[in-house]
């Protein structure tokens, strides 16, 4: 990364920060070392900025809500929907702009008023409609007359009330003197909807009735509860037959206004966002009384074209020049990954912890290797292997928009190729079912268990050693010795011990064990010496070796609990039952087998392997460049 300086003309200040926006390469320092050396003074924001800052966030929040309010086009219709402009946000287009926001704004707050007022009765009158559909064939027994009057309420026939119609009858008769009517309909298992029509003077004693004895009134929507019954429910079956056809004629009309503008929108949303970044961005800038000064860091393959493209753009009134970085920026030099396709979807896995310091090892390559490796070595069956492959590119497919969703699900993809792989080695196909398709193992792991705590021990190894091999490398780029050899110690230590094991378990020659126990001493000796009391640490290092025998438990574990749900199957009896039985362990199995070797897979890295080399505390590389702000859409 190299350090930079932008100098140019105070009066040049819109056109050298479009430019480099639009570039978008460097990272604009805000608290540059030499602003603390040199008496500089900050940019600061004039009161014609402010208004126009605040204009601008105004508009930007009225532009929002529009594109909020309009349905999105389809992608089918969007290529010929009105064609695209780059917007001016001058002074005088920022005028029409905001006539534009308000004469847009007018029409589509009021379709979109009308359109949620239109719901919102459709939504009120849903709770109506049995009721309603029970009524419907009575209403021509309602008339309208100053002497008769109606009432409708719902009986809910609970378990163990009693029938409620005989009662309602009953009650009706002694209160009218047997001057009533009833009609009733049934609107499901347990509810009756019920017509009373009786004479008006027996209005108050009736409803006081009905309402101690618990029984409910029809209660009608507000917008016609004070309307006679009859007309009541006329306007209802009305409004339900006209509200669906008055809400799809106003979401029509959003579409067409959409189609006609929301495009629009978007582009002055975009110019909007980019202006206030504008703003925003000239507060990191420093100036003298009559010169500005920009500094920030470009990625050094592209300082050369950033430099052409200031002296072609301002024809030497701007200037960019290379700064030497002091020891004491080093922790302060912003960071980019940069690894091979096939390893940046790991980058991910990097970040979680944190990007590492710039000059330090960046661990992505190492992971993108070793991670789908323990996954394979855990999981190995070729079933497993097969659900997860496909599960993860349905997934990859599906949201291939969504960076880390796509990131992850080529991390699995990756895993899954090696658990098949490591199936065919373990000949597991769901368990042992591999056997009868010919899957024959090179390495059994439910009996093979000294073979697979060698494979274990020796992956451990290995990826300890290398991670101390990357300490003491980094020591030695950055002329720290004394931690290089340290770390060069630390790895004869691992690498001794875990001979001397070997020897005595008879997995190595015997003879050896003497040149071992001198490379413990040595190694020891190295480590206290130029370790000094950080040294210790570095004997954590022969548990970290053992931590790796996981691999093989939490394998074998899965293994059995396969060969489990294939015996219990089995022994059900029922070739129905059996398969749901087996199926439904097998189905937990594939639960811990995603779960479970990535958990373990991510611990070995992050404890084990990055204690030995890596470096957190990175700043991440933040381009001062137009990103381009989706538009909103309704959720």
């Amino acid at each position: 990364m190299a350090k930079v300086r932008v100098a140019s003309p105070r009066t040049l200040i819109d056109r050298v920060t479009s430019t480099l926006q639009e570039v978008g390469v460097l990272h604009i320092e805000s608290t540059p070392l030499e602003a603390a050396q040199v008496p500089l003074r900050p940019q600061m924001m004039d009161e014609a900025a402010r208004r126009r800052r605040a204009e601008l966030e105004r508009l930007r929040e009225d532009v929002r809500r529009l594109l909020l309010l309009l349905p999105e086009i389809p992608a089918d219709e969007r290529m010929i929907a009105r064609p695209t402009r780059h917007p001016e946000l001058t002074e005088d287009g920022l005028t029409r702009l905001a006539g534009l926001v308000r004469e847009i704004g007018r029409h589509v707050d009021d379709l979109a008023t009308r359109l949620k007022t239109s719901e919102e009765e459709l939504a009120l009158l849903s709770k109506y409609e049995r009721a309603l559909a029970g009524l419907a064939p009575f209403l021509r027994f309602i008339q309208d007359s100053e002497e008769l009057d109606h009432l409708g309420v719902t009986l809910d026939e609970r378990e163990g009330s009693g029938a409620l119609l005989p009662l309602l009858r009953e009650m009706m008769a002694k209160i009218t003197d047997n001057r009533y009517e009833l009609f009733h309909t049934r609107i499901d298992a347990r509810s009756l909807v019920v017509l009373l029509m009786f004479p008006r003077v027996h209005s108050a004693r009736v409803r006081n009735l009905l309402w101690e004895e618990g029984i409910a009134e029809l209660r009608l929507p507000v917008s016609v509860a004070d309307k006679p019954l009859g007309e009541a429910m006329r306007l209802l079956l009305q409004k339900k037959t006209d509200l669906p056809r008055e809400a799809d004629r106003y979401r029509r009309e959003l579409k067409a206004v959409a189609f006609q503008r929301r495009q629009e929108l978007a582009e002055y949303y975009d110019a909007i966002v980019c202006g206030l970044e504008h703003i925003e961005v000239s507060l990191y800038f420093y100036h003298t009384e009559m010169a500005l000064l920009i500094y920030g860091w470009v990625p050094c393959e592209m300082l050369t074209a950033l430099r052409l493209r200031i002296e072609d753009e301002f024809g030497g009134k701007v200037v960019l020049e290379a700064c030497p970085v002091a020891p004491k920026e080093w922790a302060t030099v912003p960071v980019t990954l940069r690894n091979p396709v096939v390893a940046r979807p790991f980058e991910t896995l990097t970040r979680v912890v944190a990007l590492p310091r710039y000059g330090s090892i960046d661990p992505t390559p190492y992971m993108a290797v070793c991670v789908p490796l323990f996954y394979g070595v855990i999981l190995g069956d070729v079933g497993y292997g097969l659900l997860l492959l496909v599960a993860a590119a349905m997934v990859r497919r599906r949201h291939r928009s969504h960076p880390l969703v796509r990131d992850l699900s080529t991390i699995f993809l990756w895993a899954s190729g090696s658990a098949i792989l490591f199936g065919f080695l373990f000949g597991e196909l769901f368990g042992e079912l591999g056997g009868s398709v010919g899957l024959h193992p090179v390495l059994n792991r439910m009996q093979a268990f000294l073979p697979l705590l060698s494979l274990s021990i020796g992956i451990g190894t290995a990826h300890v050693v290398l991670g101390l091999a990357l300490g003491a490398h980094s020591a030695w780029r950055h002329g720290n010795r004394q931690e290089c050899l340290t770390k060069c110690g630390g790895m004869v230590l691992v690498l001794s011990f875990i001979s001397l094991i070997a020897s005595a378990a008879g997995l190595v020659p015997r003879e050896w064990m003497a040149a071992e126990v001198v490379g413990l001493l040595c190694a020891l000796l190295i480590i206290f010496i130029f370790g000094r009391g950080r040294g210790v640490m570095e004997l954590h290092n022969l548990v970290n070796v053992l931590s790796y025998l996981r691999l093989m438990g939490i394998g074998v574990a899965s293994a059995a609990l396969a060969f489990a749900a294939n015996k219990l199957g089995g022994l059900v009896g029922n070739v129905f039952v059996g398969i749901v039985v087996a199926g439904a362990l097998h189905g937990i199995n594939v639960v811990f087998g995603i779960l479970s070797p990535t958990i373990q897979s991510l611990r070995l890295h992050y404890v084990e392997f990055f204690e030995n080399f890596f470096a957190p505390g990175g700043r991440p590389y933040k381009p001062f460049r137009h990103f381009h702000a989706t538009p909103p859409v309704r959720g």
